[in-house]
């Protein structure tokens, strides 16, 4: 069988314009919309990935903000706390010294209606005895009370110190002898013989009266004093009294 070149070679240009015909208005074409396609792809991929990093940084963004809040949120409730804390300690502060002043003024009114109350009860105890004494000696005048009380100053002088005894003893100036009531002769004698034998032979002698005493007898000479009167009791009474009010004396600690 003979080949018949012609026929082949015409078969072989259709062949190639075939080939030319697919690869321009087929291939092309075909390939053309692949690109576009997988560019498309590519953009909405690369649009995708840039959504997801600014997706990203908007979450990061969220959680630095959320972060940075819950700090200063913190920041604040511990300035809150502290200003409160510093709030109620001065409140405190202030309730206390205003408690102290209170109670300062109330210590110092209650001591001085305490001193008051105590010195109008020795005032009146004192006006009362006196009154009541005076009466006494009146109606009591024939027991002879200003006796009884020489007799017992007498008493005192035979107990004096040393000290006290050299002191009058060795004294420049007489000594004074100041009564409530007016000694006879006989009493005076009594106690200047009184005042020779237990202090000193040579010691001078005067007489005054002194009402106030409350029928009481006073030595006085070179600043010292013995005594005996009513007015030494009602001291102790006095006293008494001042101890017996001593739980109010507000001015010691923890009264």
């Amino acid at each position: 069988m003979e080949i018949n070149w012609i026929t082949v070679s015409a078969q072989v240009v259709n062949f190639l314009i075939l080939v030319w015909l697919l690869k321009r208005f087929l291939y092309h074409p075909v390939i053309r919309a692949m690109d576009k396609r997988e560019q498309k792809i590519r953009n909405r991929m690369d649009e995708a990935d840039d959504r997801e990093q600014q997706a990203i940084q908007v979450k990061q963004t969220y959680e630095e903000k959320l972060t940075n809040f819950q700090k200063e949120r913190e920041e604040l409730l511990e300035e809150t706390r502290h200003e409160a804390r510093q709030t109620r300690s001065e409140m405190l502060d202030q309730a206390r010294e205003e408690t102290a002043r209170a109670r300062s003024h109330w210590m110092r009114e209650v001591s001085e209606e305490k001193t008051a109350f105590i010195d109008g009860l020795r005032h009146q105890s004192l006006d009362v005895v006196e009154s009541m004494i005076r009466k006494a000696l009146q109606d009591l005048a024939d027991e002879r009370l200003e006796e009884r009380a020489v007799h017992t100053f007498i008493r005192k002088l035979r107990s004096l110190d040393d000290t006290t005894r050299e002191a009058l003893e060795h004294s420049a100036e007489p000594a004074t002898i100041a009564s409530s009531l007016e000694l006879d002769p006989a009493l005076r004698s009594s106690v200047t013989r009184a005042i020779h034998e237990h202090i000193g032979a040579d010691l001078a002698v005067s007489y005054v009266q002194a009402p106030e005493l409350i029928c009481g007898i006073e030595l006085t000479c070179e600043g010292q004093r013995i005594s005996w009167n009513l007015s030494d009791y009602l001291e102790e009474l006095t006293t008494s009294i001042e101890k017996a009010f001593e739980p109010l004396n507000t001015d010691e600690p923890g009264a």
